[in-house]
């Protein structure tokens, strides 16, 4: 019982610290995301300062979504939009953006439109993928009896 207690333990300390890793600790499917969002934010958002990953602020890797938050630099915004180490976030700076990855789609909003980003979460972790039998176009030819009594016309024109 106490190795189960100290087990689960370690497992709720190791999922409170996700958002907190660092940007070289994360995995090549994150790392390629964030560089995705650095990139749109800077040509979108990012005025004087180099914008840049601060932490993943929800991820939900079954429905591929990742939620990052990126925060200004002391760095000057440079052509150059990727992950740059050298430069140190300004955590009271503005703008914040985040940056929600969707099924390979990028959505950057400034933090302030807080709604929009929740709006944006909820319909990514609420999207139908649809396949076979279940998918809206097979729904088109009805249901299984009305498939079988249908009789398709002989010729085009009759149609």
């Amino acid at each position: 019982m106490r190795g189960l207690l100290l087990l689960f333990s370690a497992l709720l300390l190791l999922e409170s610290t996700v958002g907190d890793k660092e940007y070289h600790q994360l995995s090549q499917y994150e790392t390629d995301i964030i560089d995705r969002a650095i990139e749109q934010a800077n040509e979108r958002y990012g005025r004087t300062k180099h914008l840049d990953f601060a932490s993943i602020k929800s991820a939900n890797y079954d429905k591929r979504m990742l939620n990052v938050l990126l925060k200004p630099t002391s760095c000057k915004k440079t052509k150059v939009f990727v992950h740059r180490k050298d430069c140190k976030i300004q955590d009271e700076a503005r703008p914040r953006v985040s940056c929600v990855a969707c099924h390979g789609k990028m959505s950057c909003l400034p933090l302030r439109e807080n709604t929009k980003i929740e709006q944006t979460i909820f319909e990514c972790l609420h999207h139908r993928h649809y396949t076979g039998e279940n998918h809206p176009m097979s729904l088109l030819a009805g249901n299984e009896q009305e498939t079988e009594n249908y009789q398709q016309p002989e010729c085009l024109e009759c149609a």
